[in-house]
């Protein structure tokens, strides 16, 4: 299979427009980075220029916990405003005043702060500190009733200790409010972005319960683009435009056309799920990304070892392990695809072993032949890699031991979670989307701005990508097994069974039954169908990354089936491809590609936080499981 100018036009075309339409507005490249921490009560006031009309105080808090209480009027003539706790990571608190006033006291005390990582119980880090009070502040914003800064004047003391104030109010050009996603984290992103803030510290990493790949990345993200919103989520839009490419190149192995490979592309680059978990700094897109680079690979061996045999070079099947080991060094859940890869394998080898003549001492010792012992040994790969991606740690002073018995800590949290959670969802709720109970979107984010405007964010699929690729997958999954034949086979089996059985039959009927069966057997052998690999490869690797959760306990949630999303855009694909040469296959597909774009276009401002009116939003909960 090789790209030509055609295919590289579409690619390239695809991935530049995926990648501008992430990038916009994927969040501010600037933030306030300098900060001021304690530890102690603190108690200073502030000037303003002239007395303002306030309407809002914000603090944006780095790390820790405090109370403030906030006083208006003038140095000894206080009056309480109102409280507020300051607590997250990389994330704005704000406090309503709406007063009149020249000066501004502020009193804050830093609260009980738990700073050390997961599991510190029983891995622990030299970095640890024990639970103190703590707060840790970059800036603080003052508006007026228009939502405009108000210029600081002066700061001034009234602790009389060391600590530098200043730098409350030393980048107030860096901030941008009110406050969205736009400026701050929001979800997953408060451990993902704490926990690659920490590596660039040289601190042990909060968030330890998934491996540390993918916050290397951000970690590297955010060293290049600065500690701010674009640096936190850039790389998960390289990642998620390099997967077009990918997934393109994957339909062309499977289907070998143009519109095949386009319109698995296609349906992946407006999907709702890949362009909101893009723009999202978790680590999620990267372990899609790395399980479509390892499955690409694997097909690409698959395929020669079917048309060469087993002595087909090795070099794909290897790439293909060292992309499931980094996937799996970000999280575990590569794994069940995986699986569906080495049963393809199994499969194919066990085909080939069954026909062999011999002795089952002797079928047994060919299935091991090569290249399967060499599988054993990049077993030695995959734990080679991933224990590579904890040298960070290790440097921060954690032994190879700690980091053993980091494993099995974060297997008990994953098999013990049993936390109820408002948006969780069941496994079989996700490709369609709606539950009799509870929310199947995942809310991710909402901020609430003058006017009745809402910048809200939730995770879920585009229904034309979903819901016709759910229904194509079981027409690919009839193919993959040959349904009409395996069913033909069954009927003929049961019918021989049941002939021997009738002593009623005529000797006239008999010769009449078996010409008719014999007439059967023979139109279904002349007009059957061939194995398809297309819809073997495409149904095993949705089933396996999907099925599997139908056994976990544990809380789950709408983004968990991220990974099987490229499957259902192959799905359609496929059906796509069979029919492209008919004129109804041709009008399904027009107004399909029509349909998921205009999805994308209207759903727009409930996947990307983009401001809109309250009630455009509410308009688009199309059932009463969609919340936004």
């Amino acid at each position: 299979m090789q790209l030509n100018k055609r295919d590289i036009t579409t690619i390239v075309l695809l991935s530049v427009l995926f990648f501008a339409v992430a990038t916009w507005n994927l969040g501010f490249a600037t933030a306030p980075y300098n900060s001021f921490q304690e530890t102690e009560k603190r108690t200073f006031y502030v000037e303003l220029d002239e007395a303002k009309n306030v309407s809002s105080v914000y603090f944006f808090v780095k790390r820790g916990n405090a109370t403030v209480s906030v006083y208006r009027g003038e140095p000894g003539n206080w009056n309480s405003i109102g409280e507020i706790t300051l607590k997250g990571d990389s994330t704005w608190c704000s406090l309503t005043v709406k007063n009149i006033a020249k000066y501004f006291r502020f009193v804050i005390k830093p609260g009980v702060y738990e700073s050390r990582p997961n599991f510190y119980w029983s891995v622990p880090n030299p970095t640890d500190v024990p639970p103190r009070p703590f707060i840790e502040v970059a800036e603080i914003v003052i508006l007026d009733q228009e939502n405009h800064q108000i210029q600081i004047v002066e700061v001034k003391d009234e602790t009389n200790v060391n600590g530098n104030l200043s730098l409350l109010f030393d980048e107030q050009k860096m901030v941008n409010l009110p406050s969205t996603y736009m400026s701050q984290t929001y979800f997953d992103e408060v451990y993902f972005v704490r926990a690659a803030q920490d590596y660039l510290h040289f601190r042990a990493p909060f968030e330890r319960t998934h491996p540390p790949l993918g916050k290397l990345i951000q970690a590297s993200s955010i060293a290049v683009f600065g500690d701010t919103p674009f640096g936190w989520r850039i790389m998960g839009v390289l990642f998620a435009t390099l997967m077009i490419p990918i997934i393109y190149v994957m339909g062309k192995k499977l289907f070998g056309t143009w519109i095949g490979s386009f319109s698995a592309a296609f349906l992946l680059t407006f999907d709702f799920m890949h362009f909101t978990m893009a723009r999202m700094g978790t680590a999620d897109t990267y372990v899609v990304f790395f399980a479509l680079a390892s499955q690409l690979c694997f097909l690409a061996y698959f395929i020669n070892v079917i048309k060469k045999g087993w002595r087909t070079s090795v070099l794909p099947l290897f790439l293909a392990v060292v992309f499931f080991a980094l996937g799996f060094s970000t999280k575990w859940l590569t794994l069940y695809a995986a699986l569906g890869m080495l049963a393809l394998l199994v499969a194919f080898r066990l085909r080939e072993v069954f026909k062999l003549k011999g002795s089952l001492g002797t079928k047994y010792v060919a299935f091991f032949d090569y290249p399967f012992l060499l599988l054993l040994g990049l077993v030695g790969v995959v734990a080679a890699i991933y224990f590579v991606t904890y040298i960070p740690d290790m440097l921060i002073g954690n032994s190879f031991s700690d980091i053993i018995k980091l494993q099995f800590e974060m297997y008990n949290f994953h098999s013990t979670l049993t936390a109820t959670h408002s948006y969780m969802s069941p496994w079989w709720s996700w490709p369609i989307m709606v539950s009799p109970q509870g929310y199947v979107p995942l809310w991710l984010s909402i901020s609430y701005l003058p006017n009745n405007v809402h910048s809200t964010i939730s995770v879920f699929g585009n229904p034309a990508v979903w819901w016709v690729g759910f229904a194509c997958m079981f027409i690919v999954a009839e193919r993959a097994i040959r349904g009409k034949e395996t069913a033909y086979q069954i009927t003929r089996w049961i019918r021989k069974r049941v002939n021997k059985k009738t002593e009623e039959t005529t000797v006239e009927s008999e010769t009449t039954t078996e010409k008719a069966n014999s007439f059967s057997e023979q139109t279904l052998e002349n007009t059957g169908r061939k194995w398809s690999l297309a819809a073997i490869f495409i149904a095993t690797m949705f089933f396996c990354s999907w099925v599997p959760y139908v056994f976990i306990s544990r809380a789950t949630f709408i983004y968990h089936f991220y990974i099987s999303v490229p499957f259902l855009c192959f799905a359609t694909a496929y059906v796509i491809n069979q029919q492209w040469k008919t004129k109804g296959g041709k009008i399904f597909t027009v107004i399909l590609f029509a349909s998921v774009v205009a999805l994308f276009v209207l759903f727009y401002p409930v996947i990307s936080g983009t401001p809109a009116d309250a009630s455009w939003i509410e308009k688009l909960r199309l059932f009463p499981s969609w919340y936004f």
